[in-house]
């Protein structure tokens, strides 16, 4: 795993969170089989799109920027969020 900030895994792991929350929650009123391995890609690809388009991949007009209010500094910094996405969020 990479060498990230404090804010930088910080960041992470509550998306990782988000994630588990909403696919538990939706598991809850589903009755599919397979419907967590479902849930669990949706949600990936899904927040693994959002890294990408904060990263400068998906609008060339685009220019997004993730700041930590305390230090004032990018969480981009030193890293592209979604290559970090696979190492917290479940695929």
């Amino acid at each position: 795993m990479r060498k990230l900030s404090s804010s930088q895994e910080l960041f992470f792991t509550t998306l990782q969170e988000i994630q588990e929350e909403v696919v538990q929650i939706a598991l809850s009123k589903c009755s599919c089989e397979n419907a967590e391995r479902l849930l669990y890609d949706v949600t990936y690809d899904t927040i693994y799109s959002i890294m990408e388009l904060i990263d400068g991949y998906t609008k060339d007009n685009l220019q997004l920027d993730i700041i930590e209010k305390e230090s004032e500094k990018s969480l981009k910094e030193n890293i592209q969020l979604h290559d970090v996405c696979v190492d917290f969020i479940k695929s």
